[in-house]
C-alpha cells in the first residue's frame, strides 16, 4: 500500500526504484566477481589484475564465497515484477538477512587480508574498511532501503 511520500521512491511506471546506497553495498560484496569479470579482459596474464588486489588465490576465493548472499540477492531484484513466482517473494523477504550474512562474510575476509600483511599500512585496505563500515551503517539505518523492500514485496504480490 502507497503511503504520502512514496512517489519519490517509484519510477515513472510505478516499479520501486533501486537505491543508490543498496547498489553500492552490492557492488561491494560483489568487488570479487567484478574483480574476476575485469580479468578477464587482460589476454596477457588474467592473474595479474587479480594479484594487485589479493596477495593469494584463497583470499580471491573467499572473497567469491561472501560475495554469493549479495549475488542472490542481485538476481532476486531481477526476478521482481508484479505477479511473481512465490519462491522469489518468499526469497526476496530473506533479502535482509543475506545481505547481513555476506556483510559478516566480507568482514572476515577483510580481516584476513589486514591481518596478512600486519603492521604494513595499505591505504586501498583503509579504505575497503571504511566502505565495509559505511555498508553496515547503510544496511541498519536507510530508511529507503527499509521502505524500498516493503514497496518491492506490495509490488511483486500486485
Amino acid at each position: 500500500m502507497l503511503q504520502p511520500g512514496d512517489e519519490r521512491y517509484l519510477d515513472g511506471d510505478g516499479k520501486p526504484r533501486h537505491p543508490i546506497g543498496i547498489m553500492l553495498v552490492l557492488l561491494f560484496l560483489l568487488r570479487g566477481y567484478a574483480a574476476w569479470t575485469v580479468s578477464l579482459t587482460f589476454s596477457d596474464d588474467r592473474s595479474k589484475l587479480l594479484g594487485f588486489f589479493y596477495n593469494n588465490t584463497e583470499q580471491f576465493f573467499l572473497t567469491l564465497l561472501a560475495g554469493v548472499p549479495a549475488l542472490a540477492v542481485l538476481i532476486l531484484t531481477f526476478f521482481m515484477k508484479p505477479d511473481c513466482q512465490p519462491w522469489v517473494l518468499s526469497g526476496w523477504r530473506k533479502v535482509p538477512v543475506m545481505l547481513w550474512l555476506g556483510w559478516i562474510l566480507d568482514g572476515i575476509v577483510l580481516l584476513g587480508l589486514i591481518s596478512s600483511r600486519w603492521p604494513e599500512f595499505a591505504s586501498a585496505k583503509a579504505i575497503m574498511v571504511m566502505i565495509w563500515c559505511w555498508a553496515g551503517w547503510y544496511l541498519y539505518n536507510s530508511r529507503h532501503w527499509r521502505r524500498y523492500q516493503q514497496l518491492m514485496v506490495s509490488y511483486c504480490s500486485s
